[in-house]
């Protein structure tokens, strides 16, 4: 069951209505949390049952762990690192064992004989969840928050069903406090939280889902492509994953908003940044929020001597932030890559404090920041190095400003004019017209004709997919 499948709508139909009832007329926030945590468990299990087990595994870690934290003291370190080995045991098995064993030390007969590395299946949100399950454990070892004694709510935490698919990944520190004193369902929260979701899944079945198909097309045969079709195709990929993830975490967002749960938003138009940190400020916020406060800052972060330990730990927080995407060498450079970005703004003097963006400057500097982030799409994209090369020596090379237009000129035609309206969209809702509050109340006309609108958008032109970009993570 996927956020946009009408399987999923209904679950969470009878979910909100159940919680609702429970609001309502039992104000229990125990039988509450139960029923949540009995739904999360039924739609994670819906895509494996076998999956379950590792998600309870990782919970029952991250449960123990702050206990026997508090009782040895004398040994807490240890037992914190110990809790972090065993909560990544199963990520590393499943994601990154066989690469491991064949890509770094190049143990291909040993690979060959280990024929079950094979028949592993990655389970569906395993990076989101045991990464979530570990803030609550580091935290607890930090002082940051008590241990909770009840082990619902932690299930809860670990499991909650709209972030454990495909994040955002909450802390501790904010999704337990509203676990164990909900805000509760109630018409403003509904009403918001639909209209998030919809405007999510238009991003994802109406945008994403479309330009999929051109990208396909044309990084399948890139060799007998125009320079000027791989280059649109690189555009459309930055548009694609942008609109899949980001319609996700919307989806994700407006669900947990209907049940009364405020949670991370996890992207905050990234493609208008005029910097490659300010990107990284708006882009899959979550993740980069957890490696800068788990990585960055354990060792040590800008509080060090040497330049050059600095210049180690920003680089390590952007190459784990590719490693953590797969376990493949494109991943590796994709996340190089945007190492390399950050630490030239940074030594040509680009993100000093004092150092401002002239007005004139701000659309190119947005437009350069775009090109950087799409060229290094194509790594992320595109599995095989040797292909990668190929696409981009073909995009400066062969017939740059000629380009293909796929399937149709109807069907090419219908997806640009449908990227002018998110682009209007997406404009009016970051100048705050659109999807937020006014006078007090989110039921303004603005919203409603938003609403109404693009779900005749999603009828008209939406495409039904049973995946999501960041579900193979």
């Amino acid at each position: 069951m996927i956020f946009n499948s009408l399987s999923f709508i209904a679950f969470f139909v009878v979910v909100l209505m159940v919680i609702g009832a429970t609001d309502k007329w039992l104000h229990n926030t125990r039988l509450r949390n139960v029923l949540l945590l009995m739904a999360s468990y039924y739609l994670y299990g819906s895509f494996n049952v076998a999956f379950l087990l590792i998600l309870l595994y990782v919970t029952a870690v991250n449960y123990a762990a702050p206990l026997l934290i508090q009782q040895n003291k004398a040994r807490r370190k240890g037992v914190l690192v110990f809790a972090v080995v065993l909560s990544l045991i199963p990520l590393f098995t499943y994601k990154y064992l066989d690469f491991f064993l064949t890509g770094v030390l190049g143990l291909q007969q040993l690979h060959e004989q280990w024929g079950w590395l094979e028949r592993l299946v990655l389970p569906v949100g395993i990076s989101f969840f045991t990464l979530q399950a570990l803030t609550y454990t580091i935290d607890v070892y930090r002082g940051k928050i008590e241990r909770r004694k009840n082990v619902v709510d932690v299930a809860l935490f670990v499991s909650f069903f709209p972030t454990v698919l495909s994040g955002p990944i909450e802390n501790a520190r904010n999704l337990l406090p509203l676990i164990e004193k909900p805000a509760g369902v109630s018409l403003q929260n509904v009403t918001e939280g639909v209209t998030i979701f919809i405007y999510g899944l238009f991003k994802k079945v109406v945008i994403a889902d479309r330009l999929a198909s051109y990208v396909d097309w044309a990084y399948g045969s890139y060799e007998y492509m125009y320079g000027g079709t791989l280059a649109l195709a690189a555009v459309f990929y930055s548009i694609q994953i942008y609109c899949d993830f980001s319609g996700y975490s919307d989806m994700a967002w407006g669900v947990a908003k209907c049940l009364g749960f405020n949670i991370t938003r996890n992207f905050n138009f990234p493609y208008f940044a005029t910097s490659i940190k300010e990107f990284w400020h708006r882009w899959h916020i979550s993740l980069t929020s957890w490696f800068t406060e788990y990585v960055y800052f354990s060792l040590g972060g800008n509080r060090v001597r040497l330049k050059a330990r600095w210049v180690f730990n920003i680089s390590m927080v952007f190459i784990l932030s590719g490693i953590w995407h797969g376990a493949a060498w494109n991943f590796l450079v994709w996340g190089s890559l945007h190492a390399v970005y950050y630490l030239m703004e940074h030594f040509f003097g680009l993100q000093k404090k004092d150092f401002v963006l002239p007005r004139w400057l701000r659309l190119p500097s947005g437009i350069l920041v775009f090109a950087l982030v799409t060229l290094a799409w194509i790594f992320f994209r595109v599995g095989d190095m040797g292909q990668v090369v190929g696409i981009i020596q073909r995009i400066f090379t062969h017939r740059t400003l000629s380009a293909s237009l796929g399937a149709s000129t109807f069907t090419f035609v219908c997806n640009m004019a449908l990227l002018g309206v998110l682009t209007v969209i997406e404009v009016l809702v970051y100048k705050k017209w659109l999807l937020t509050e006014r006078k007090g109340t989110f039921c303004t006309w603005g919203n409603a004709l938003l609403t109404v609108a693009l779900l005749m958008l999603v009828a008209l032109f939406g495409i039904q997919s049973d995946s999501f970009v960041y579900f193979q993570f």
